[in-house]
């Protein structure tokens, strides 16, 4: 317990504010900033300091005095909000506290959040809310000013090859500190990426390219990592299990474990196909800056000759065009159309539409 935070990304002005908590805590806090900075480890290593619990009970969701609120089907749904306000109630089994996590904070639909505003206007002295967001700017003004901002940023390069020891996952990551160390540790994450990367050379270069073929090879990359996800939290949670003799309380133990699982299966494949999407677009945006020969800001070093032969058979504005089509597809991702449509369309939009036609 003496070092919470420890292992964790750097982040200089979050990491203090939040020592400082846990000599005092508060009622509520909204951790904040862009996806990839570390928000969720950071607010799970917080709880666990905060119960004076193993981290693994954190991650694994099975500390009693823990409550996870997360979004199903995209937003979070009043029923939950509702549970949680009832939970509220019940005083802590274990601890000294009861530790709230409401994790993509910003799906909370207008009933939902309204519901957790009547849980934040008036919190037992036993509660402490954590709150998660990626996007807080859309959350309710009114659940904003009854939290303490916990401000995340993104990492720079510099960082990231501190963090993980590979100075092109580093730079391929683009601020994103769980991308990094997934690039620099994991073989099957390091091979996608070439993998994205021939498909973004490909679309410009090869003839033959097909759209559906290369969509497919996303897709499937992101459900085998989704199965991955979904296998290794119901490993992980096996062991909560042994021991639970009593039908109803196992029954109600596996559906929570089948639940979390699903969830971290769902968010796996959707951080893959934004993984890939955002690896097309770095090639594109590498040979840019190889066009106007801004050679110190490209970022796959490590294929510089394939770039190099790419930026002399490409007409000067197919790179440009290249990069506001993957651009819109990334944007689309954010909405709720289905993944792959979005990225085969995006496909063939650069097999489709070349530069000069």
């Amino acid at each position: 317990m003496n070092a919470p935070f420890e292992g964790l990304p750097p982040q200089p002005e979050a990491q203090p504010l939040l020592t400082a908590a846990l000599a005092d805590p508060g009622h509520a806090y909204l951790f904040s900033g862009p996806a990839g900075t570390g928000k969720r480890r950071y607010a799970e290593h917080f709880a666990a300091a905060l119960l004076e619990s193993r981290l693994g009970r954190i991650e694994t969701r099975a500390h009693p005095d823990l409550f996870v609120l997360e979004a199903e089907g995209g937003s979070i749904l009043i029923d939950h909000a509702r549970e949680l306000r009832r939970d509220l109630h019940m005083r802590p089994f274990e601890a000294d506290r009861r530790v709230y996590m409401i994790l993509d904070a910003h799906l909370l639909r207008t009933e939902s959040a309204n519901a957790l505003l009547k849980s934040l206007e008036e919190p037992p002295g036993y509660a402490v809310f954590v709150l998660v967001s990626d996007h807080a700017e859309g959350m309710l003004p009114t659940i904003r000013s009854r939290v303490v901002p916990i401000p995340f940023r993104r990492l720079s390069s510099a960082q990231l090859t501190e963090l993980t020891g590979d100075p092109v996952a580093a730079r391929a990551a683009l601020g994103d500190a769980g991308r990094a160390q997934r690039l620099a540790s994991d073989p099957k994450s390091a091979e996608r990426r070439r993998t994205y990367l021939a498909l973004a050379r490909a679309s410009l270069v090869d003839p033959e390219f097909d759209p559906g073929a290369a969509a497919q090879v996303i897709t499937d990359a992101a459900s085998a990592r989704s199965a991955q996800a979904q296998e290794q939290i119901e490993q992980e949670a096996a062991p909560q299990l042994e021991g639970v003799e009593d039908a109803r309380q196992r029954k109600a133990l596996e559906k929570r474990i089948e639940d979390r699982a699903k969830r971290t299966a769902r968010r796996a494949q959707m951080e893959e196909v934004r993984d890939a999407v955002d690896m097309v677009a770095l090639w594109y945006r590498d040979l840019m800056a190889a066009a106007i020969g801004a050679d110190g800001t490209v970022v796959n070093l490590d294929l510089s000759g394939e770039l190099i032969d790419d930026a002399r058979r490409c007409a000067p504005g197919d790179a440009a065009r290249a990069v506001l089509v993957v651009s819109e597809a990334r944007r689309t991702l954010e909405t709720n159309v289905q993944p792959a449509l979005a990225v085969e369309a995006m496909f063939h939009r650069l097999r489709l539409a070349p530069a000069g036609s």
